[in-house]
């Protein structure tokens, strides 16, 4: 009877793994559509807008 109880047990370990396998699956496989559904920030067209003048290299050089 001890061995049975003991094959009971174990069974049922393996069978709540199983269970924990499956959620954590289930929450990567939500984290990664979650992931894809959220549209990426609309990147900026102009960076150089708010700056002075790009000084070229000459220019630099000379300190004018």
């Amino acid at each position: 009877m001890k061995e049975e109880s003991q094959i009971h047990d174990m069974r049922a370990a393996l069978q709540g793994d199983r269970e924990r396998a499956e959620q954590a699956r289930q929450r990567s496989v939500e984290n990664v559509r979650a992931l894809y559904e959220t549209p990426p920030p609309e990147p900026d067209l102009d960076p150089q807008s708010d700056a002075e003048p790009r000084r070229s290299f000459l220019s630099r050089l000379l300190g004018r």
